[in-house]
Order: structure tokens, then C-alpha cells, then sequence
């Protein structure tokens, strides 16, 4: 797919977790506007889901005449996507791809739409038969910013497998597409709902836990391979989707088409991007090219959590290169040019003030004037 279309480099989803992530790519509404700001699940899933009444990504296609389906992780609803926009839905992770290719080269008497969301880089990792790691082999591939031992590298490698076996379903669809002879007129995209779960990532705001992969390729994409180096947001996508299709998301939809951008009309990206965390620890910042603001409203609770650490197959914290500031500052401050992996606050460094104060501004604006 990079290959053969435009590949964001700088894209950013709004929120490090599950249901916020998903939740912005179907509305195209940042969690705070949305409600979904917490993983749908446990006894409050009702008042976490996403109101029927609220527009999606589903429902705007579905409107203009497209057939809606739905595969494997929907997680922003207990209702399930067929209340939001979506005529079929499959679930089964026995069958799920099956299901899903099977849409795809059945004859369709009207246009069609596939939300695809496998599972297999949710914890916890699973090794793929077809797609062996070993430890050995991901030594230099590892994060940075995680230590290299025995116990990181087994876990990293099954993160290739799992990530293998996702690659190898895309393939599967793209095959399915390409049999039934309407490749020529699909959009396809590609991104993800978060970081991966790992230190520094999922549950963060820094940048391993916020940025997203967004590939585009199909009709109206410009320049094979091209690379843009502008920053992009995930609730970009279903408003650059409709306006794909023929139409347009609603007033009421706080993403911005990346249409031109994809047909290579402009080069220009968003000047800030926005990210926000609500599930046991609340935080938001703020992203230029250059620089990063988080605000961390709570900061005497951990980002990670006992359980979380179990359920990571118990890599804990000592396998940071760089710990965790605890109690956590009020403020962190980076220039991700000189320091991408975001060690040292700036907070309090005179030479940065006045950038400093730019993203505060920015930061309170967008928070208050939601």
C-alpha cells in the first residue's frame, strides 16, 4: 500500500487507547466531544458508548447508497456497529476474515464500504506459526527507549508476529479486492487506534503511544510511494474518506479532509494537533513539528498500573531506558528535533518560553472552546 500511494509520516491519533482512538476515526470527533473517552467495557459500558444519535463514518457512506459491513473490533458501543451506520457486522474471531473476504468478491449492486479491525496486536501477543521472531533476530530492531534483555526481546518478537499475521490479512483483502476486478475504483486506508502496548506508548501521550500509521492508495491518490511530512489526525480520516466518496462529513465534524493533500494540491500540514487520555489519569497536549506540550491534570497516579503490567506479560517498568517522572510534573515540554524520544522537559529552560507559551495557548484554546 506505501508502495502504491501516500503514506502520512506524521499522523497522531487523539487519545493512546482502544475505544477514544476508534471512537475518533468513525466520527470524526476528538473523545471529550464525542463521550468516548474511556474503553468501553465494565459495568459503566452504557454510559460510555457512543450515542446512536451521533454521526459516523458508517452512517455518512451508508446514506449515500453504500453497503456497510463491519469486521472483528468495534469496541466504541455496547450496541454494536449496526446501530451506527453498519447493515452487517462480523465478529467471530474464527471466521472474521473469512467473512470479510467473502464481502469483498461477492457482486455488489451498489457501492461498498469494509471497516476491517483485526485484534492481533492487542495484548496479549500470541506467537503466529506462520510468522516466527526470535529473540535473536529483533536485537536491533528493538524501541529505544526500552533496555535490551532476554525477557524484551521475546516479547518484541512475538509483537513481529502478531504484527506479521495482520500484515498477512490486509494481503488477504487486498487479493479479495483485486479478484473480484474493482481495484481500480477502491480507496483503501490504513491506520491504527494507537501506539502499541508497551512503555512509553499505549496509556501515554508521548509520541510511541500517539502516532498512528495513515496510508492511503487507490483513486485520487497522487504520487506512488510519496511520503507527506505533515501532521495529520485520525479524526482527519472519515471527513477525507466522504469527501473521497463523493460527499462530505457534517459541519458538526472537527477533522479536516486531507483530500489535497492526498491528490498532492497541497503540502501543507495541520500547524497543531491535539491528544487526550481519560482512562484512570487525565492528560492532554499539544503537537507542532517541533514542539510538545502535554498537561497532565493528574499527576500523583502512575501511567501504568499493576494490572497492566500483568497483562503485558509482566515487563515492567525496569525495562525503561528512561523512567517515568513520579509524581508526575504538571507540565512536560519537548523539542522532539533534538530529543524525538522526549527525556528532558523544558519547562523550565529559558531559552524556550516563548514556544513554550505558544502551545499553552494553543493547548487552552482548543480545550475551552470545544
Amino acid at each position: 500500500m506505501a508502495a502504491d500511494g501516500v503514506r502520512f509520516e506524521r499522523c497522531f491519533t487523539t487519545a493512546p487507547l482502544c475505544s477514544p482512538g476508534r471512537g475518533a476515526v468513525m466520527t470524526g470527533l476528538y473523545p471529550h466531544v464525542s463521550g468516548v473517552t474511556k474503553l468501553v467495557q465494565g459495568t459503566e459500558i452504557d454510559q460510555l458508548s457512543l450515542d446512536p444519535s451521533i454521526w459516523t463514518l458508517g452512517r455518512g457512506l451508508h446514506e449515500m447508497g453504500y453497503e456497510t459491513a463491519a469486521s472483528r473490533k468495534w469496541h466504541i458501543s455496547a450496541a454494536g456497529a449496526t446501530k451506527h451506520g453498519f447493515e452487517h457486522e462480523f465478529v467471530d474471531r474464527s471466521n472474521y476474515l473469512t467473512q470479510s473476504v467473502d464481502f469483498l468478491r461477492k457482486d455488489h449492486d451498489q457501492p461498498w464500504f469494509l471497516y476491517f479491525c483485526p485484534t492481533h496486536t492487542h495484548r496479549p501477543f500470541r506467537p503466529n506459526p506462520q510468522f516466527p521472531y526470535s529473540a535473536d533476530e529483533v536485537a536491533n530492531d528493538l524501541p529505544p527507549y526500552l533496555k535490551d534483555t532476554p525477557q524484551v526481546r521475546e516479547d518484541y518478537a512475538l509483537y513481529l508476529s502478531e504484527t506479521s499475521q495482520m500484515d498477512w490479512e490486509i494481503g488477504q483483502l487486498l487479493a479479495a479486492i483485486d479478484a473480484s476486478g474493482s481495484m481500480d475504483n477502491t480507496i483503501v486506508a490504513y491506520c491504527t487506534d494507537h501506539g502499541p502496548s508497551m512503555h512509553r506508548a499505549k496509556f501515554s501521550l508521548y509520541d510511541w503511544g500517539t502516532h498512528s500509521s495513515l496510508i492511503f492508495c487507490g483513486p485520487g491518490v497522487v504520487g506512488s510511494g510519496r511520503i507527506d511530512k505533515g501532521l495529520a489526525s485520525t479524526i482527519d480520516i472519515a471527513p477525507t474518506l466522504m469527501n473521497l466518496a463523493g460527499g462530505s462529513a457534517p459541519s458538526s465534524c472537527q477533522g479536516q479532509s486531507l483530500n489535497d493533500r492526498i491528490a498532492a494540491k497541497s503540502l501543507s500540514g495541520w500547524e497543531y494537533i491535539y491528544t487526550q487520555h481519560h482512562e484512570r489519569n487525565e492528560m492532554r497536549a499539544v503537537r507542532s513539528e517541533r514542539f510538545k506540550l502535554i498537561h497532565n491534570v493528574t499527576t500523583h497516579e502512575p501511567l501504568l498500573w499493576p494490572q497492566v503490567i500483568d497483562n503485558w506479560q509482566g515487563v515492567g517498568e525496569d525495562t525503561l531506558r528512561y523512567p517515568y517522572p513520579m509524581p508526575r510534573p504538571p507540565e512536560e515540554f519537548f523539542d522532539l528535533d533534538a530529543d524525538p524520544l522526549e527525556t528532558r522537559s523544558l519547562v523550565d529552560d529559558p531559552n524556550f518560553q516563548e514556544p513554550l507559551n505558544n502551545h499553552r495557548a494553543a493547548l487552552d484554546h482548543w480545550w475551552f472552546n470545544r
